[in-house]
């Protein structure tokens, strides 16, 4: 179920609701030495009530598929040219960024779900000073991973859990209480359950993350670390909402 304003949500969902609410309030008042918080640009433009203003894009209560991102972005981004971005501050996304068009192409191509099927959020809830592809200290996405991205795993309660690149599957494994992958193979070949949700990693969907798992390979090799998903989702016992992943050259909308 997707929420929506004026919506009355069931039982269940109010629950998740409320919880997911309470999570958010945390959130906005918690501050990180070295980083900014999101409410702090241009008079508060992209705060919202929750934990990443990602998920105003996918925020399916019920869903079987939750996509964790690093962090939603940084410090530069936000400020652009000095006034906030409406579609960003609106949606939540940059609806023309390398991620966001590989992320709802492979959920399309592999699981045969929008976004809008999915609970999107992102592992760290701060803004990074400086461009987006500064780095964040690992310490503080574990902190994070423990306060705010294991706690959405619990209330949302999906099937599948998908971590965007190496990071945040290792900082997911840290505050689970588990070793870290020494590489992406590794880390792609180590699935685990957390709590009823099994923990994937792939390659980070933006343009960076996939061109660097496919160097020197035959092949897509992101392809096919999301088929494997889609396959082993499909051949598990029990109830399966994943949809198998659209033939290719079928038009799409």
């Amino acid at each position: 179920m997707v929420v929506a304003a004026g919506v009355k949500l069931r039982g269940t969902d109010q629950a998740k609701s409320k919880a997911l609410l309470q999570l958010a309030c945390k959130r906005k008042s918690a501050r990180l030495d070295g980083y900014a918080c999101i409410g702090d640009f241009h008079d508060g433009a992209y705060e919202c009530d929750h934990v990443s203003p990602w998920t105003k894009s996918g925020c399916n209560l019920d869903a079987e598929v939750m996509v964790v991102g690093q962090d939603w972005a940084s410090a530069d981004t936000l400020m652009g040219n000095g006034r906030p971005d409406p579609v960003r501050a609106q949606f939540g996304l940059n609806p023309k960024s390398p991620t966001n068009r590989n992320l709802d192409r492979r959920l399309r191509e592999h699981l045969g779900l929008d976004r809008a099927d999915c609970y999107l959020t992102n592992m760290f809830p701060f803004v990074k000073p400086g461009k987006k592809k500064a780095r964040i200290r690992q310490r503080e996405m574990e902190r994070c991973a423990r306060e705010f991205t294991l706690e959405e795993v619990r209330i949302v309660a999906p099937r599948l859990v998908l971590c965007l690149g190496l990071e945040t599957f290792r900082a997911f494994r840290r505050a689970a209480g588990r070793k870290k992958p020494r590489n992406m193979d590794e880390a792609v070949g180590s699935p685990f359950d957390f709590e009823g949700s099994t923990v994937y990693c792939v390659a980070h969907v933006g343009a960076q993350g996939e061109n660097t798992r496919n160097r020197g390979r035959d092949g897509d090799q992101v392809a096919a670390d999301w088929q494997r998903i889609a396959s082993s989702l499909r051949n598990a016992p029990g109830p399966a909402r994943v949809k198998r992943g659209k033939k290719k050259g079928r038009s799409e909308k």
